[in-house]
């Protein structure tokens, strides 16, 4: 036979038997043997049988029994009962025991009469009286009734010939064959395994409807609540005791719910007045098969949607609408960025959008509030905006501002946008790629008419403004993915400027440092830092560019504030970044971008290696080469290809 077991290896299923005769015993034990089980088995019957049950029930998932009594067991617990079947060939086996077949035989069954009777009869050429009962005491009768007929040999279980035998009657055992049990202990194990799943469905269901904000009811086809979550609670102020189980009209004030269920038509949106407060309530009939058989409500508190709101506007503008960096502040030696730095003041001379591309951290909004600060537009507003950010039902509202009833929340008498604060001066939208695709058309009309009309408004409202936008993503690339719209980024992109990650003018690593440091206050000998660091600082690779590089340069203005740690600058930077590439004579740790084929990538790590040994050995071409084990003319070589 198959492991019946095999998907519960993990969480056996416990199994009982409780028997009424010691081979159904025998017969289980060995077959639950070979499935790697190991049930709790005890020998009773009927109310005896239904107080071991009770009291094993903790530590049982199911029971097997038979008969009336299987059927007593299932009264007095409430794990699953799976009663062994007694079919006719099990009766046929009986009759066939007997030595000397009378002509008349009762048969005891309990609560049904057996199928196929009258074939055995025939099969026997013997009289069968069937006799089914419900309790010891109507076995009883049944057997007085049977002697007063005239029989003299009764078929039934272990209760049934101990009382026949009492009454001088002969009484012969019916047994359940090894089939039968088989087919009980694979339906027990089934259904043990069933219900467990459902119970983890259970679970994560409330665990779902427990953690979210909205209030949840539903209802069945009576209009009575079942399902209750704790958003519900807090809305409604009534506990879940007080309305699971009730009629939905009488405990929910101002429900619809069984108005809904008698129409089957749903009703989206609609505010209601709870406890002086008011909440948007959508109520929905669940169908199945075409029927109604319930209505589910989903409840939100406006209240706390408009706290949300303000919050989030709280942080959007919580830098204010002032640029505070110039063209000074972008501290380089770098040529490239020299060069994009020329073109960002030549760009600030004119009105024209501007898209600054380059990775996260690579400073876009210093270059916007240079660009802003340089212009003409230079102290009038600088509204920065990051487009990630802001929830997308949210973000057109904010852009573009509302009038009053716009919808749910609006505040009375509206709302200016962004656009409309940064009137005379520059709007920066940072992350412009995450911009939802059916915004880009209402941002696109900004840029060709210079008008914006509020959400929910009919008036179109004049702005001058001068868009400055930012993307560490890949725009053209989402254009052919259709994601972005192609015409709205050639509006955005009339100039452009590319930024160079940090690891690409390693040569600003330890000037952006320093700058850092000394903006920290941090108290150090700044020329030996630079010194004793600028090698592992141009190791390593800084994914996150500046933003990395001043958040290591805050760790390390901390430590350096600790006169009573006199740490080496290797102790130093083991404790800011444990990460960090440090030179221990002997090893260095460098970061291999798997970009290009093998050659490229071999070639780019032996390139870091060289400028890591340069640093370190102060550009002594002689000593790297001899401390490399190659000619200096090799070095050379590979320095300048």
């Amino acid at each position: 036979m198959d492991n019946l077991n095999g998907s519960l290896k993990a969480e056996p299923v416990r199994l009982a038997l409780i028997y009424t005769y010691p081979k159904m015993a025998e017969t289980f034990s060995a077959l639950a043997k070979q499935e790697n089980l190991k049930p709790y088995v005890a020998f009773a019957a009927l109310d005896e049988a239904a107080a071991i049950a009770k009291e094993i029930e903790p530590n049982i998932d199911a029971i097997l029994s038979r008969g009336g009594t299987a059927e007593y067991i299932k009264q007095a617990v409430s794990v699953p009962v799976i009663s062994i079947p007694i079919t006719p060939f099990d009766a046929v086996k009986s009759i066939n025991s007997i030595k000397d077949i009378g002509k008349k035989i009762a048969l005891f069954n309990y609560g049904s009469n057996m199928y196929g009777i009258r074939d055995i009869e025939n099969m026997f050429n013997a009289t069968i009286r069937e006799y089914t009962f419900f309790n010891e005491q109507e076995i009883e009768a049944g057997i007085i009734n049977a002697k007063s007929h005239g029989i003299e040999i009764v078929i039934g279980g272990i209760i049934t010939i101990n009382l026949a035998e009492q009454h001088g009657l002969k009484g012969v055992l019916i047994e359940s064959g090894e089939e039968a049990v088989y087919r009980s202990m694979i339906e027990a194990i089934h259904i043990v395994e069933a219900s467990r799943m459902e119970r983890r469905k259970a679970v994560r269901f409330k665990a779902v409807l427990d953690s979210i904000a909205e209030g949840i009811i539903f209802t069945d086809d009576q209009n009575r609540v079942i399902v209750y979550n704790p958003a519900a609670e807090r809305i409604f102020r009534l506990p879940e005791r007080a309305v699971v189980g009730s009629f939905v009209q009488e405990t929910i004030p101002n429900t619809r719910m069984h108005t809904v269920f008698e129409t089957g038509k749903s009703e989206l949106g609609e505010l209601q007045e709870i406890h002086g407060g008011i909440i948007a309530t959508s109520r929905s009939p669940i169908f199945l098969d075409g029927k109604p058989i319930g209505v589910v409500s989903v409840f939100e508190d406006i209240t706390k949607i408009q706290q949300l709101e303000q919050q989030i506007r709280k942080q959007i503008h919580a830098k204010g609408f002032v640029a505070k960096h110039r063209f000074q502040d972008i501290l380089t030696v770098n040529p490239q960025v020299s060069e994009v730095k020329e073109l960002a003041a030549l760009y600030a001379t004119t009105d024209s959008s501007v898209l600054i591309e380059g990775e996260s951290g690579t400073g876009k909004e210093l270059f916007a509030q240079s660009i802003h600060n340089a212009s003409k537009r230079a102290g009038r507003p600088f509204v920065a905006v990051n487009c990630a950010a802001i929830p997308e039902y949210l973000l057109e509202s904010e852009l573009f501002g509302y009038e009053s009833g716009a919808f749910t929340g609006a505040k009375k008498g509206g709302k200016q946008g962004l656009f409309e604060l940064a009137h005379n001066g520059t709007i920066f939208l940072d992350e412009i790629g995450e911009i939802p695709k059916a915004l880009q058309a209402r941002l696109l009309r900004v840029l060709q008419e210079k008008e914006i009309m509020r959400v929910g408004g009919d008036k179109l409202i004049p702005v001058d403004i001068r868009i400055i936008s930012a993307t560490n993503k890949n725009l053209e690339s989402k254009i052919e993915q259709g994601e972005f719209r192609d015409d709205l980024y050639y509006r955005l992109n009339v100039f452009s400027l590319k930024l160079l990650p940090l690891r690409e003018r390693k040569e600003d690593i330890p000037l952006l440092a320093s700058s850092f440091l000394q903006q920290l206050n941090a108290h150090a000998d700044y020329e030996l830092l630079e010194k004793e660091l600028a090698p592992a600082l141009k190791a390593y690779n800084w994914p996150g560019n500046i933003r990395e590089l001043r958040n290591i340069c805050e760790r390390l203005a901390l430590l350096l504030e600790r006169p009573e740690q006199k740490l080496t600058s290797t102790e130093l930077f083991k404790k800011v970044m444990n990460v960090f590439p440090v030179d221990d004579g002997d090893s260095l740790t460098v970061r291999i971008e798997l970009e290009g084929n093998l050659k490229q990538v071999i070639d780019s790590v032996e390139k870091k290696i060289l400028d890591y040994m340069l640093e370190k050995y102060g550009r002594d071409q002689d000593a790297v080469a001899k401390r490399l084990g190659i000619g200096r003319t090799t070095l050379w070589r590979k320095i300048n290809t």
